[in-house]
């Protein structure tokens, strides 16, 4: 049950306790923890701590989160993200621990199986299916739309918070997934077989179309990598045509699915930068009349002229195009919004066709506290996005707030910044990022600057505006900076020796076919994770950090229970 609700984490935690909460997978974690207490007692505490072969790398890697949060500048901070490590180090035990007799290898990658068939079909029904005002079906999971560019478009996010967490997320489970359908196969004879080889391809192919279209470039390349990377170990093992053939057609049935919808399709077309993004969204703004003062905690308007510079009509209020005006208020220099100002929404008076400029009277309710502030018009297609969030630049006008007025004022940090970005969706390019976390890591260079901390602070590194939704886009680099030599090495050590096994169990042949199997599949996960880990960081997301360490476990449990061909257990 915990497996399978990784992909299903409520973004509301169900219960709180101060700055300690429970989701929905943590409470799967917390009742797979007491049935892990139950069957070792069944089993006997002392073989249930027997030792495991990966343990000593997990716990290496979780000592050195622990070690290095007197490090951290914000300690409370630090210590709730290393315990979320220690729940994810809670399923490595407990899945090294299931049962031997219950084919508990099986039962894990069926679990998995299962999650990531349920994660592709919420995919599919949001990309393909969904109404815009079924939107808020999937809202529970996900923080917001993701668009990229002009071109307006949904990123499917499934049942994960973003698009880039699914893409990893579908790359973690759909190999373990992949080789558990291959064994069910094996299983059937005559008719059975070929159905069940036909619902396999279907499972595999809306797992690749879903991953497609989270629109993850970092994903469109790992996942047919590591795929044929499957395929070729599969090969060189021994494993026989019909399972290096799966992974190969899989990577060869991705890349058909990426080469076509970027034929026939702008926007993949778009991202892949093989062709100019259409203006979907667009639109030129000018101040035609504003306020000569401003006080705290009143209502204004202002007049601003706004030219229709994209490609779609905006509608009026009620119809299918609706587009309306709308303000909000960013603090200068944080970039945070003031969340505490009413929300107030301006009509178009009319249609404004591609090519045409309306004037628009928006009215905005000033901030109670005084401040500096960048007051940014912005328009928005409703039940779909803003215009900023899909890369079109609002008005903004820098005030500075108090009791006695207001006044305008230069700012010195770039206006592009306060555009609504929406997360991960990040302005500072990645080798920057890539920088900061260097140079923290000389500032702290054993114990890093502490856990999750990158985040807090590599914008005074690169002289950047902050955001805290940011990391390294690198878990080497992430650990470094963080965690600083001694935590880098402990997760080279935890994936290197996780690799070791698994590469050591597939290729004996001698093994039961099923054990082969799954270690294949978790040899596919891991070489997924590692790639697509050099260009993005995930085990900040529980669904990610908790399946992984299920990988990590089922790591451990095979080679503990590894039998020989035809063995008994």
């Amino acid at each position: 049950m915990a497996v399978f609700f990784t992909a299903f984490e409520v973004r509301q935690p169900v219960i709180n306790f101060g700055f300690f909460n429970l989701t929905t997978t943590k409470l799967a974690a917390v009742l797979f923890f007491l049935t892990v207490i139950a069957w070792a007692q069944a089993q006997g505490i002392r073989s249930f701590l027997s030792r495991r072969t990966l343990d000593v790398a997990v716990l290496l890697f979780l000592a050195s989160n622990f070690i290095s949060i007197p490090a951290a500048a914000n300690k409370a901070e630090a210590l709730k993200f290393t315990l979320r490590l220690l729940y994810a180090g809670g399923i490595y035990f407990g899945v090294s621990r299931l049962p031997r007799n219950m084919r508990s290898h099986l039962a894990v990658a069926g679990a998995v199986a299962a999650a990531v068939l349920m994660v592709a079909a919420a995919g599919l029904f949001e990309n393909f299916l969904m109404p815009v005002t079924w939107s808020n079906v999937l809202s529970p999971f996900q923080e917001e739309v993701s668009t990229f560019g002009a071109f307006y478009n949904v990123r499917v996010a499934s049942t994960l918070p973003y698009p880039t967490a699914l893409s990893m997320y579908l790359e973690l489970a759909m190999p373990p997934a992949l080789v558990f359908g291959l064994w069910l196969i094996e299983r059937k004879k005559g008719a059975s077989r070929r159905w069940q080889a036909l619902a396999l391809v279907i499972g595999t192919a809306s797992v690749l179309l879903v991953q497609l279209y989270t629109f993850t470039r970092s994903g469109m390349v790992v996942t047919p990598v590591s795929l044929l990377i499957g395929a070729l170990l599969a090969a060189v093992f021994g494993f026989g045509r019909r399972v290096w053939a799966a992974f190969a057609v899989a990577a060869l049935l991705f890349l058909a699915f990426l080469g076509g919808s970027a034929l026939f399709s702008d926007k993949m077309a778009a991202r892949l930068d093989l062709r100019q993004q259409k203006n979907h969204y667009g639109a030129e703004y000018n101040l035609v009349d504003f306020p000569s003062s401003l006080s705290l905690k009143q209502q204004y308007s202002a007049l601003v002229r706004i030219r229709n510079t994209g490609t779609i009509t905006w509608g009026r209020k009620n119809t299918d195009d609706e587009v309306d005006a709308y303000y909000r208020w960013v603090r200068y220099p944080q970039g945070t919004e003031d969340d505490d100002v009413p929300f107030l929404v301006s009509y178009m008076p009319r249609s404004v066709p591609p090519g045409a400029s309306v004037d628009e009277k928006i009215a905005f309710i000033t901030p109670a506290q005084a401040g500096s502030y960048i007051l940014e018009f912005d328009m928005i297609h409703v039940h779909k996005t803003s215009f900023s969030a899909a890369g079109v630049t609002g008005l903004q006008v820098p005030i500075q707030l108090s009791a006695a007025g207001s006044h305008t004022f230069t700012a010195a940090v770039p206006l592009a910044y306060f555009n609504n970005t929406l997360p991960g969706e990040d302005f500072t390019p990645r080798s920057q990022l890539w920088q900061a976390a260097l140079k923290i890591w000389r500032a702290h260079p054993l114990l890093g600057a502490g856990p999750d901390a990158f985040r807090h602070l590599y914008s005074s590194y690169i002289n950047v505006p902050p955001d805290s939704r940011i990391r390294t886009h690198n878990i080497f680099l992430e650990a470094l900076a963080n965690t600083g030599a001694l935590g880098l090495a402990a997760m080279v050590f935890l994936l290197g020796w996780t690799a070791w096994v698994l590469l050591r169990l597939a290729r004996a042949r001698s093994m039961e076919a099923s054990h082969r199997l799954v270690a294949l599949g978790l040899i596919v996960a891991l070489a997924a994770y590692v790639g697509h880990g050099l260009a993005d960081y995930f085990l900040w997301q529980t669904g990610v950090l908790f399946l992984f360490f299920s990988l990590l476990g089922l790591a451990a449990w095979l080679d503990k229970n590894r039998m020989v061909d035809g063995g008994r257990y």
